[in-house]
Parts: C-alpha cells; structure tokens; sequence
C-alpha cells in the first residue's frame, strides 16, 4: 500500500476506535443525571442507588474515551500537518475551547460529583452531574463545529494558501453542524438507552437482589429509547437532504446512483481538474443502508418495550430482557456505520471543494512510518478494547456498591484467592 491509503487506514482505525465511546458517554451521562434529578425530586432512594451505579460505569466509558482520544490527536499531528497548518485558523478556536473549557469542565466537576456524596447537599451534588452533562455536551459541539466545516465550508476566505475565519456566526450557525449535532445527540442517546436496558436485563434475568434499581433503570431506558430512535430517524431524514444540497456525490454514492455519479464526476473533472471523485460506492451504500436498517429495529424494539411497560409486563417477558442482551451492539453499529458514511462519502475531499485528502499528508511522511504507527495504534487500540468491556462487564455484572450482590461477590472472590493461596 502507498503512503496515502495506509494513513487513510490509520486515520479510520483512531477516529472510529475512538467514537466507540463518544456516543456512551453522551447518551449515560443524561441518564445518570436524569436519576439524581429524580432521587432529589422525590426524595425516592432507589434513584440515588441508580445514579451511583450507572456513574460507574460512566467513568469507566469515560476514562477509555480520553486515552483513545490522546492517541487520535497524536495520529493527526503525525500523519496530516499540511492539513493542520492549511485549516489551523479556522479549526484552532473551536478546538481550543474544547479542550481548555468543555473537557476541564466534565472533568473536574465529574471528580466533584463523585467525591462529595453525602458530603454537600442534595440539590449542590445534583448541579455537579447537571455540569458534567454540559462539558460533555460542549465538548461534542466544538468537535462537530469543526467537522461541519470539513463537510460543508462556510465564513471563510483564502489568504496566502491557508483559509483564515472571516465569520464566526456561519460557523456556528452552519446547517450541517447543527443537523449533525443533533443527529449525533439522538443517536448517543439511542445508545445510552440500549446500554442501560441491555445491563438491566441481563440482572433481572439473573434475579438480582436490587430487582427495583434495575426494574425502574430498564423502564426509564425504554422510553428514552423510544424517543431518541424516533428522533434519529427523523432527524437523519432532515440530513440526508441537507448532504443531497451541499454533497450531491455523497449522496450518489448512499443510494447508489451509479449513473448520477458518473454524471457529477465529468461536472467536478470541469470544475476541479483530473481526478477521480467517486467515493467507494459499495462501501458508502452498504454502511448507510445498514445504519437505517438498525435504526428501524431499534425503533421496532423500543416501541415493543414501550408497550410491555403497561402493569410493569416488561420484567415478567423473559424472552424481551433476552432480546435486550444482544441489542446493546446495535447503536454502536449504527452510529459507526453512520460515521464512516459521513467520512468516506466526503473522499477524496478532506475540506469539501477545497483541500483533497492526498494534499493533507504531511510532507515528510513515508510508507514505513505510517505502517509501523499503524501497528502500534492498533495493538494500544486492542489492548485498550479488551480492558473496557472486561471493567464493563465485571462492574455491570457485579452490582451496587454495598448490595448483596456486590458483597456475594466479593466473598466468592476472596475465596477464590483463598483457594489458590492455599494451591
């Protein structure tokens, strides 16, 4: 493979990698603080031993999104500094403000939140939570800020072969952020939903002692699914026009319009010069067909789960909770599914209509670089992965902290240990 394809290669291993989370922490920490506000609202312990619980698991989430997040940053920076010092005007105070605000603010009052029950009261430790909620939310703001530009250019001019801000308020006003954010919102929140009722299953199923936490976590996430999948597939709706506007050959390529396509590329030859500026077609139809075809399941089992909360049935239908076990992938699948459409579809365009992805590269990069970072971003990407779904599972599964569950557990492992110290 040549330079180019193997940094494409690098670039789509961070970048998805590194989504995987994203959406679980967005849609979580709504969920966590929509149960502090119900356990301050009406004083109802179940609701505090909730938060608490499905916290975390949030910060597990959390803390493997920063670390992949790191790496991401490190892959950019090594692999595309023509595109950085090309679009760094514009991207450098949304990004800034990202980090420097959005991230310093969910993380230091998420440090805050856990720390301090017990210690400050009800309605200050439940603002904690409410911030935490905000810093994560700025945070996906910022980043689709600067995305949406990549997508559909606004508020810019070109001086000396660089683009430089011109109007900051059709950068944060751009049609494609504001559609994307909320597509991405609905969608975080789809996966949270999926997440919650998935665990809770999984413990009513083996007939957890704190049948009422995971009894109300799981009718909470059903309506909360419901909600967001009809969101996202109403939203996506609204997108798919916007991308036929502004991406006709994204468009093309999601439906698979292969003479439309051929059409738009003697257009953009006219336009832009030799080149080849079909999108891989097979790829884009099938990752956008699969993201409607999950969201319409997801949409199918939610309103099912809807309808089972009528006289609390939902517990009682073993084969729904079973159902919701294998569910909880579904989100992650549709939400990357939809993302390498919105990526891939752009090529070769890194800024659409502007900088082409093999002018980005940086200068000095060659084939044996990029493949031995490759190898080494995978095996941190692996490593990574393993550890996370072995702390989701073993805290999903372990229960509240003080329960019987919690302290069965426990006691079962320290007679393990037991076991083998006397081995």
């Amino acid at each position: 493979m040549d330079t180019l394809m193997l940094a494409r290669w690098q670039s789509g291993l961070t970048l998805v990698s590194h989504f995987l989370f994203v959406p679980l922490t967005l849609g979580l920490v709504f969920m966590v603080a929509l149960m502090e506000t119900f356990y301050v609202m009406r004083g109802d312990e179940t609701y505090r031993r909730m938060a608490r619980f499905w916290g975390q698991l949030y910060i597990i989430n959390y803390a493997m999104g920063f670390l992949t997040g790191l790496v991401q940053e490190f892959q950019f920076g090594l692999s595309w500094s023509a595109f950085s010092s090309y679009v760094g005007n514009v991207f450098g105070a949304p990004l800034a403000i990202e980090t420097l605000l959005a991230f310093f603010l969910d993380a230091t009052f998420f440090g805050f939140w856990l720390a301090s029950w017990d210690i400050v009261p009800k309605k200050v430790h439940l603002a904690f939570i409410w911030i935490v909620a905000l810093g994560v939310y700025l945070s996906a703001v910022f980043i689709l800020i600067a995305n949406g530009f990549m997508q559909q250019p606004v508020g810019y001019e070109i001086h000396n072969g660089q683009l430089v801000l011109t109007n900051i308020s059709a950068l944060v006003t751009n049609p494609n952020f504001l559609i994307a954010l909320e597509h991405v919102t609905a969608g975080s929140l789809l996966t949270g939903a999926f997440f919650v009722s998935g665990v809770s299953a999984f413990n009513l199923l083996r007939r957890t002692t704190e049948h009422t936490v995971f009894r109300n976590s799981l009718r909470l996430s059903m309506i909360i699914a419901f909600l967001s999948s009809l969101a996202v597939i109403l939203v996506g709706g609204a997108q798919i026009q916007n991308v036929g506007k502004v991406q006709p050959m994204k468009e093309a390529a999601m439906f698979g319009k292969v003479g439309d396509a051929a059409a738009l590329q003697a257009q953009f030859v006219k336009l832009y010069g030799p080149g080849n500026y079909i999108p891989l077609m097979p790829v884009i139809v099938n990752t956008f067909h699969l993201m409607v075809i999950l969201a319409a399941l997801l949409l199918i089992a939610s309103l099912i789960g809807l309808l089972l909360l009528w006289k609390d049935a939902i517990v009682r239908q073993r084969w729904f909770l079973r159902l919701l076990l294998p569910l909880i992938a579904f989100p992650y699948l549709a939400n990357i599914s939809g993302w390498l459409t919105r990526e891939m579809g752009r090529q070769p365009w890194v800024v659409q209509g502007l900088l082409k992805t093999s002018d980005a590269l940086s200068p000095s990069l060659n084939a044996s670089m990029v493949f031995t970072s490759l190898l080494a971003f995978t095996l941190v990407y692996a490593t990574l992965a393993v550890i996370d779904v072995y702390l989701l599972c073993r805290y999903g599964r372990l229960g509240l902290p003080g329960s019987p569950d919690t302290k069965e557990q426990e006691s079962s492992n320290e007679e393990t240990e037991n076991v083998f110290a006397l081995q």
